[in-house]
């Protein structure tokens, strides 16, 4: 019997549509990132104790002052401002050197005068009347910076910004004494307004950014307290979006550059609606600000941030992804980006100085279970970070650098 073709045709033709099918479905599915793994190093129990942090005071509540942490050369420096004092940890949490406020903590005990380990050698805590500690920075020779209020005698007010005056920086030298205090003119100057970050690039200079009502401010330092460059930048003075342009932008952080005198700046555009009206349209770009012309030097552009899927009630609406954040530039001129994808889930991406992708990962981490969250970026790309939970604080990272390395491997 003479077979009929078009029985054979028929699972060649269902083969094809379902593979195609699958195809197109792989290709509208959202990509999967691999993780980035994080590492807890070590953790402090909350309390008052010398070897603690407080990170919670009136019946648990956070408070209005800082804790901040700072990585360098394998130790770990945190400023606990409830507390008024500034620890120095190694990579296992041991407690080296203790800076703290004599009225605002109990006599140190971690510091036993009896013990002959080589630990014990080198420890030592130092008792100084810091005020209201804040934002901190340590430079190659372990200076340590702190952010600190000054008396009430010494508060300026800026009858032009319409601010008070009253933050200065603290330099300790690495046995605990003070050296001298930096304000906006330079070793003995002014006090800052409110200081918004600090960074200390790879040739030791103090990099200070404050910021008021109309202005970001950036105070650039040589490594004696020397100032170098003053910056005011306002809404007025960003770059355009395109020449003759006039959409709406928004900076959202500014980072020194780690070996050259340039600023970065991350900015927001709002472009205005979708072309279907359903979304509204931005665009993010790093911006270079060289303090030697005073000129923008170009841009990176970020990648658009598109939208997801989200249920609400019974149905799948589609909705903004948020937007990239700036977490800071290593060494080499990389940046590392952030943004949240899900309540405990965040992208990061990384470009090199071209804008071109280097890596994506996604990082766990539980922020739903977080009372505090203070993330940074080494000089060499290591993020970790301070994260303050019920009964404890860890510190934590994740090894962003191997990252950087694995794409130079692969060529890119």
């Amino acid at each position: 019997m003479e077979s009929n073709p078009l029985i054979m045709k028929y699972p060649i033709f269902i083969l094809t549509v379902a593979f195609v099918t699958a195809l197109l479905l792989a290709s509208c599915a959202p990509k999967v990132l691999e993780e980035l793994s994080r590492e807890e190093l070590f953790s402090l129990q909350i309390g008052k104790m010398d070897n603690q942090i407080d990170l919670f005071q009136i019946g648990g509540l956070m408070v209005g002052t800082k804790n901040r942490i700072y990585m360098r050369d394998g130790l770990f420096y945190v400023a606990n401002g409830n507390s008024a004092k500034i620890m120095e940890l190694s990579s296992y949490g041991d407690l080296i050197f203790l800076l703290y406020n004599a009225d605002e903590n109990p006599p140190p005990t971690s510091f036993n005068p009896g013990e002959s380990t080589e630990l014990a050698a080198t420890r030592r805590a130092v008792a100084f009347p810091l005020r209201r500690i804040g934002e901190l920075v340590v430079d190659s020779e372990k200076h340590i910076y702190v952010e600190d209020g000054v008396s009430e005698e010494r508060q300026v007010r800026d009858k032009e910004l319409k601010v008070l005056l009253d933050r200065v920086i603290l330099r300790f030298d690495r046995h605990g004494a003070l050296v001298d205090f930096i304000g906006q003119e330079g070793v003995g100057g002014t006090p800052f307004p409110y200081i918004d970050s600090l960074y200390i690039t790879d040739l030791d200079e103090l990099v200070v950014i404050c910021r008021t009502p109309q202005f970001w401010h950036v105070y650039w330092y040589s490594a004696d307290g020397v100032l170098l460059y003053q910056v005011d930048i306002d809404q007025d003075h960003l770059p355009l979006y395109e020449a003759g342009s006039e959409p709406v932008s928004t900076l959202g952080r500014i980072v020194p550059d780690r070996t050259k005198t340039f600023l970065y700046l991350l900015i927001y555009t709002y472009l205005g609606p979708t072309a279907d009206g359903q979304q509204d349209s931005y665009n993010t770009r790093i911006h270079t600000l060289s303090l030697q012309t005073g000129r923008y030097e170009g841009f990176i552009e970020v990648p658009p941030n598109g939208v997801r899927v989200e249920k609400i009630g019974t149905q799948e609406v589609e909705v903004p992804t948020p937007s990239f954040e700036l977490l800071g530039v290593n060494s080499r001129g990389d940046f590392f980006l952030l943004r949240r994808e899900e309540a405990n889930l965040f992208q990061l991406l990384i470009l090199d100085g071209e804008g071109e992708e280097v890596a994506r990962r996604s990082i766990v981490m539980e922020d739903s279970e977080l009372f505090y969250k203070e993330i940074r970026l080494s000089a060499r790309g290591i993020i970790y970070a301070l994260l303050g939970e019920e009964h404890q604080a860890k510190i934590v990272w994740w090894r962003s650098d191997k990252l950087l390395r694995e794409g130079e491997r692969e060529g890119r």
